[in-house]
């Protein structure tokens, strides 16, 4: 069985409200809209039986506090009106207008309960904010005591004009804003003042696994409980990229195998040359040469137990 933890759709009405709102709407490709019919014969060729359905950048980080309640809301309902029809093949992370922490709360509270809810997605900052920051402590407050599963996406920060020359800011800079969104949850505590919450760090984790040696030293300066080696074998990565059957392995032998989960970023990658994100998605899993036990429990096993899908 494979459960994709990491896969994106653009609900239409999150299209047409955006297209609406913004002076400049974001370039989504057609493939990337919600089509059921296509990502399931995407699903059904590649073996994958269920995903958790999520937004993608920019997903609903923008100034205004009316534009993101409504798009929470929207999209919110749209994913779980997928769940409650097709509960076997999709579930989903909600997204939350945390942009007004109010907000989020009370979204949170009424989303907690819509089908195939099975966590939320959270940018890696919230409109250049970091998730430590005091400003979200009381949403903090709610989801820990929720027990809540995090998705962390990266999210697109202002960089120098220099990281734009050839999309860097988005092929490099997004997986580093998740290395350090991540570390400085570490290094503040946040781990130690929310216990029950449960984070999955996309893009096998940015670049946490290659720097995890030089984040150890900055503890002395930091003010966490421990050291960070201590969270990153309690934080999951999931297996989107796309990246090599060999990084696999590495996060699995360096945090445990239980702590990494499928993840294709679907539907990036389609009509691309060579291995669409799907295909390599799974074929990087397959061919980490890791035990059949360990792939099992990628491809679903923690999956099962960190998201409560019974199968």
């Amino acid at each position: 069985m494979k459960i994709d933890v990491h896969a994106h759709t653009f609900p239409a009405e999150y299209l047409q409200i955006l297209r609406s709102a913004l002076p400049t709407p974001p370039p989504i490709k057609e493939d990337w809209e919600w089509n059921e019919d296509r990502y399931l014969k995407e699903m059904d060729e590649w073996g994958i039986d269920m995903q958790v359905l999520s937004l993608a950048p920019p997903s609903v980080y923008f100034e205004s506090v009316s534009l993101v309640n409504e798009l929470c809301r929207v999209c919110n309902d749209r994913y779980a009106e997928i769940c409650s029809r097709r509960p076997e093949r999709f579930r989903m992370f909600a997204s939350l207008p945390i942009v007004d922490v109010e907000s989020a709360c009370v979204e949170l509270e009424r989303v907690k309960s819509l089908p195939g809810f099975s966590g939320i997605a959270l940018g890696s900052n919230i409109l250049g904010k970091t998730l430590d920051e005091p400003v979200f402590s009381s949403f903090f407050d709610l989801a820990d005591k929720l027990d809540l599963a995090i998705f962390m996406h990266p999210i697109w920060r202002t960089l120098p004009e220099a990281w734009h020359a050839f999309r860097l800011h988005h092929l490099i800079g997004l997986p580093v804003d998740t290395t350090f969104a991540v570390t400085r949850l570490m290094l503040s505590g946040f781990f130690d003042r929310y216990p029950r919450l449960r984070l999955i760090a996309a893009h096998v984790g940015g670049t946490l696994p290659y720097l995890s040696e030089r984040i150890e030293r900055a503890f002395r300066e930091g003010r966490s409980q421990h050291k960070p080696s201590f969270y990153l074998k309690k934080i999951y990565y999931d297996t989107a990229g796309p990246t090599h059957e060999a990084v696999v392995a590495c996060v699995a032998k360096m945090f445990g195998a239980e702590q990494v989960v499928f993840g294709s970023d679907f539907p990036f990658g389609l009509g691309q040359e060579g291995m669409q994100y799907m295909e390599k998605a799974v074929s990087v899993v397959e061919r980490s040469e890791l035990s059949e036990i360990d792939r099992e429990r990628i491809f679903s096993g923690n999956l099962q137990g960190l998201l409560h899908i019974a199968i």
